[in-house]
């Protein structure tokens, strides 16, 4: 089983987004260093709790401080940008860390109705024809020729070599079989809280046609998952994302002392026990954890897992990744 870490870089109480940057570099060293595939960064835009807003940038600059670790973006969200500049984004990076780049496809905004407005420059925003949209990326990443206008141009630089390795992001399951068509990998955001029928993943397995990234479909399925060496411990390290979640997810997370003293209302306490119950998210022991995994990996017939651990602790974070990366490879 492949693992990865996708990551918000969520900001503690006090911290400062310079300070969640050093602490990210330190990170993805050490994850590289447990044996983890892969580490994905997202696209968020005007949230202040949140320090991912340019993960193409971000992940230039880990590669240059890795040696091996495949680094990604979860996602680019290609309904901000022209196809070309996203093409010649990871080409260039795919040139500078050859075989160690990965390009994660998002079709949603990554902000708020003021941030797309923003990103569009005050233009109307359109979520057509983003899947062509996508594949003029992937074309002008094997450096063929787009339809229309765009073939006019070539994205540069050329003949790179190894290209990005593109999935397409999904949190509903609508993209499974248009994903499958265009031979792409399938990411999907377990942790957005939100169902899944198995049937999503066997249409997109299906539906699979080979292409010049992929041979075979591949699932991958991203996890909010919480682990320690005692239960007890998980539920002390979880309750600062449990507060998140449950009230306000434009806050810093506080730490898990000045967590333990919030009091959930009835109402916030049964979302966040359905959460756990519908494997949004999970926490527990390296044993609980994986227990549950199996069960979800046999379920939907999951190739990679994705894990993204908002504890508001470095050491217990990197102990949270170092227990599953036991347990899980």
């Amino acid at each position: 089983m492949q693992l990865g870490i996708h990551d918000l870089l969520p900001l503690e109480q006090g911290e400062t987004t310079l300070d969640r940057y050093q602490k990210t570099i330190e990170m993805v060293q050490a994850l590289e260093e447990m044996g983890y595939d892969r580490y994905w960064a997202s696209e968020h835009h005007g949230m202040v709790n949140n320090a991912s807003s340019s993960p193409e940038i971000l992940i230039a600059y880990l590669a240059a401080k890795t040696q091996s670790i495949r680094l990604g973006t979860g996602g680019t969200m290609i309904v901000n940008y022209s196809p070309l500049k996203v093409a010649e984004w990871f080409k260039t990076l795919s040139l500078l860390a050859p075989g160690r780049i990965d390009l994660g496809i998002g079709r949603a905004p990554g902000a708020d109705q003021a941030g797309m407005i923003a990103l569009a420059s005050g233009n109307p925003i359109s979520f057509d024809y983003l899947y062509e949209k996508a594949q003029v990326i992937l074309d002008y990443m094997m450096d063929q020729k787009p339809s229309a206008f765009y073939g006019q141009v070539k994205a540069i630089p050329e003949a790179v070599g190894q290209p990005a390795q593109p999935w397409m992001l999904g949190s509903s399951g609508n993209s499974a079989i248009q994903t499958g068509k265009m031979g792409l990998g399938y990411s999907f955001a377990r942790w957005f809280a939100l169902n899944v029928d198995a049937d999503v993943f066997a249409q997109y397995r299906k539906n699979f046609k080979p292409s010049d990234f992929f041979s075979d479909p591949r699932v991958m399925v991203s996890y909010l998952i919480i682990c320690a060496d005692s239960s007890e411990e998980a539920d002390y390290l979880a309750k600062p994302m449990e507060i998140q979640r449950a009230s306000d997810l434009s806050q810093p997370l506080l730490s898990p002392k000045a967590a333990q003293d919030y009091s959930f209302s009835l109402k916030d306490q049964a979302l966040i026990d359905s959460y756990y119950q519908r494997h949004f998210m999970i926490k527990g022991t390296p044993d609980q954890v994986k227990a549950i995994l199996e069960d979800e990996i046999k379920e939907f017939g999951i190739d990679e897992l994705m894990i993204y651990s908002p504890i508001p602790d470095q050491k217990a974070r990197l102990r949270s990744y170092e227990l599953l990366h036991q347990a899980l490879k």
